[in-house]
């Protein structure tokens, strides 16, 4: 019996993304669209909220002290963390490590009301992205 199963191929056809049927292409291309709005988004906020002042000296994704020249992510509730570790754990949740608020919710409130006046950074934090 298992002499019969010798004969068959079962190896997928090789089928290129413009290939997919519509509803899967629809669901990648969606995806794709969600998430570079999204980077789009808090890239922005970043950019605005440069001048921010930080009291944190550790990051709270990976532990490590803040360096003269990391670059630093700040969520719109003020908490500084390392760049490249906010930006991977927004992948995975969309809310601030310390706090656990929405990311997205908070830019939008942020963005409503009218900003402060302006703080000074502190001594080091000339790379804040």
């Amino acid at each position: 019996m298992s002499s019969d199963f010798q004969h068959y191929s079962f190896r997928m056809p090789n089928i290129g993304f413009q290939n997919l049927p519509l509803n899967i292409y629809i669901v990648v291309f969606g995806t794709a669209i969600f998430v570079f709005i999204l980077s789009l988004l808090f890239c922005c906020y970043l950019i605005r909220a440069a001048p921010v002042q930080t009291k944190a000296v550790i990051c709270a994704v990976c532990l490590e002290e803040f360096k003269p020249k990391d670059e630093l992510g700040i969520c719109p509730c003020k908490h500084a963390f390392h760049r490249k570790c906010l930006i991977k754990w927004l992948e995975v949740r969309k809310v601030c490590p310390l706090c656990n608020m929405p990311v997205l919710q908070l830019a939008q409130l942020h963005s409503k009301q009218d900003p402060g006046p302006p703080q000074g950074p502190l001594p080091g934090a000339e790379n804040i992205v």
